[in-house]
């Protein structure tokens, strides 16, 4: 089968292309086709660890397994993170065993605090019990607006490790819209780093939620009041 990749920003300096056609065996994963970008191009096999992976404009795991046609895209880290931030908006259930290997294993942590902003069930007096949430962000500025709230959480408290997800589109009940998990050389930085991360998104990331009844009403939170996730 047939695959296209694109390299992006600095990703073309260190291949010397934007973009090519790999031909892999049907099943192949995206491992597969990143050892094969890696085995021509040194400069960004240099900076694997580093890379992630987006697959029809979906980031995905290395285990993902690619289909006919599929469109792979290299992303170098962004400008305003460091490879030690993990920090995304994405459309797909959020990986929390993902986010949880990515905080730990470092001895210089002492802390590690994670909280999973949950999509919890209630009624309505009208409309019946709540579906679902939708979330809808203001792409480029949201995931920026996380990005500066990483690097000031990162400064204030000496953050080590860092992941910072959010989810858009339909969130069922009891699934994440946000994961955040913060690791600290010591307890209580870690748990400072946490809410302040939670506290500030809800204030400054324009992302917005709509509550969806059974009845097929649907609403959209008011942040003045309380809502459902």
């Amino acid at each position: 089968m047939r695959i296209q990749v694109e390299y992006l920003g600095p990703a073309r300096d260190w291949t010397g292309r934007a973009e090519e056609v790999l031909d892999l065996d049907a099943g192949a994963t995206l491992a597969t086709a990143v050892d094969r970008m890696m085995a021509c191009a040194p400069e960004l096999a240099a900076r694997k660890k580093a890379l992630r992976f987006a697959v029809n404009l979906e980031f995905a795991e290395r285990g993902r397994v690619l289909g006919e046609g599929d469109r792979v895209a290299v992303i170098p880290p962004v400008s305003g993170g460091t490879s030690n931030d993990l920090v995304e908006i994405v459309h797909q259930p959020i990986d929390g065993v993902a986010i949880r290997r990515h905080v730990g294993g470092d001895p210089a942590v002492g802390g590690v605090v994670v909280f999973d902003g949950v999509t919890r069930y209630e009624e309505h007096p009208e409309h019946g019990g709540l579906v679902r949430l939708e979330y809808e962000a203001y792409g480029d500025m949201a995931a920026a607006e996380m990005r500066k709230l990483a690097d000031e959480a990162r400064q204030r408290w000496g953050v080590e490790r860092l992941a910072f997800v959010h989810r858009v589109g339909p969130v069922p009940i009891g699934e994440p819209s946000i994961v955040i998990a913060v690791a600290c050389g010591h307890r209580a930085e870690a748990f400072a780093a946490c809410r302040f991360l939670i506290d500030e998104l809800k204030q400054r990331v324009p992302i917005w939620k709509k509550e969806i009844w059974k009845s097929g009403e649907s609403s959209w939170v008011d942040p003045t009041a309380g809502s459902s996730g």
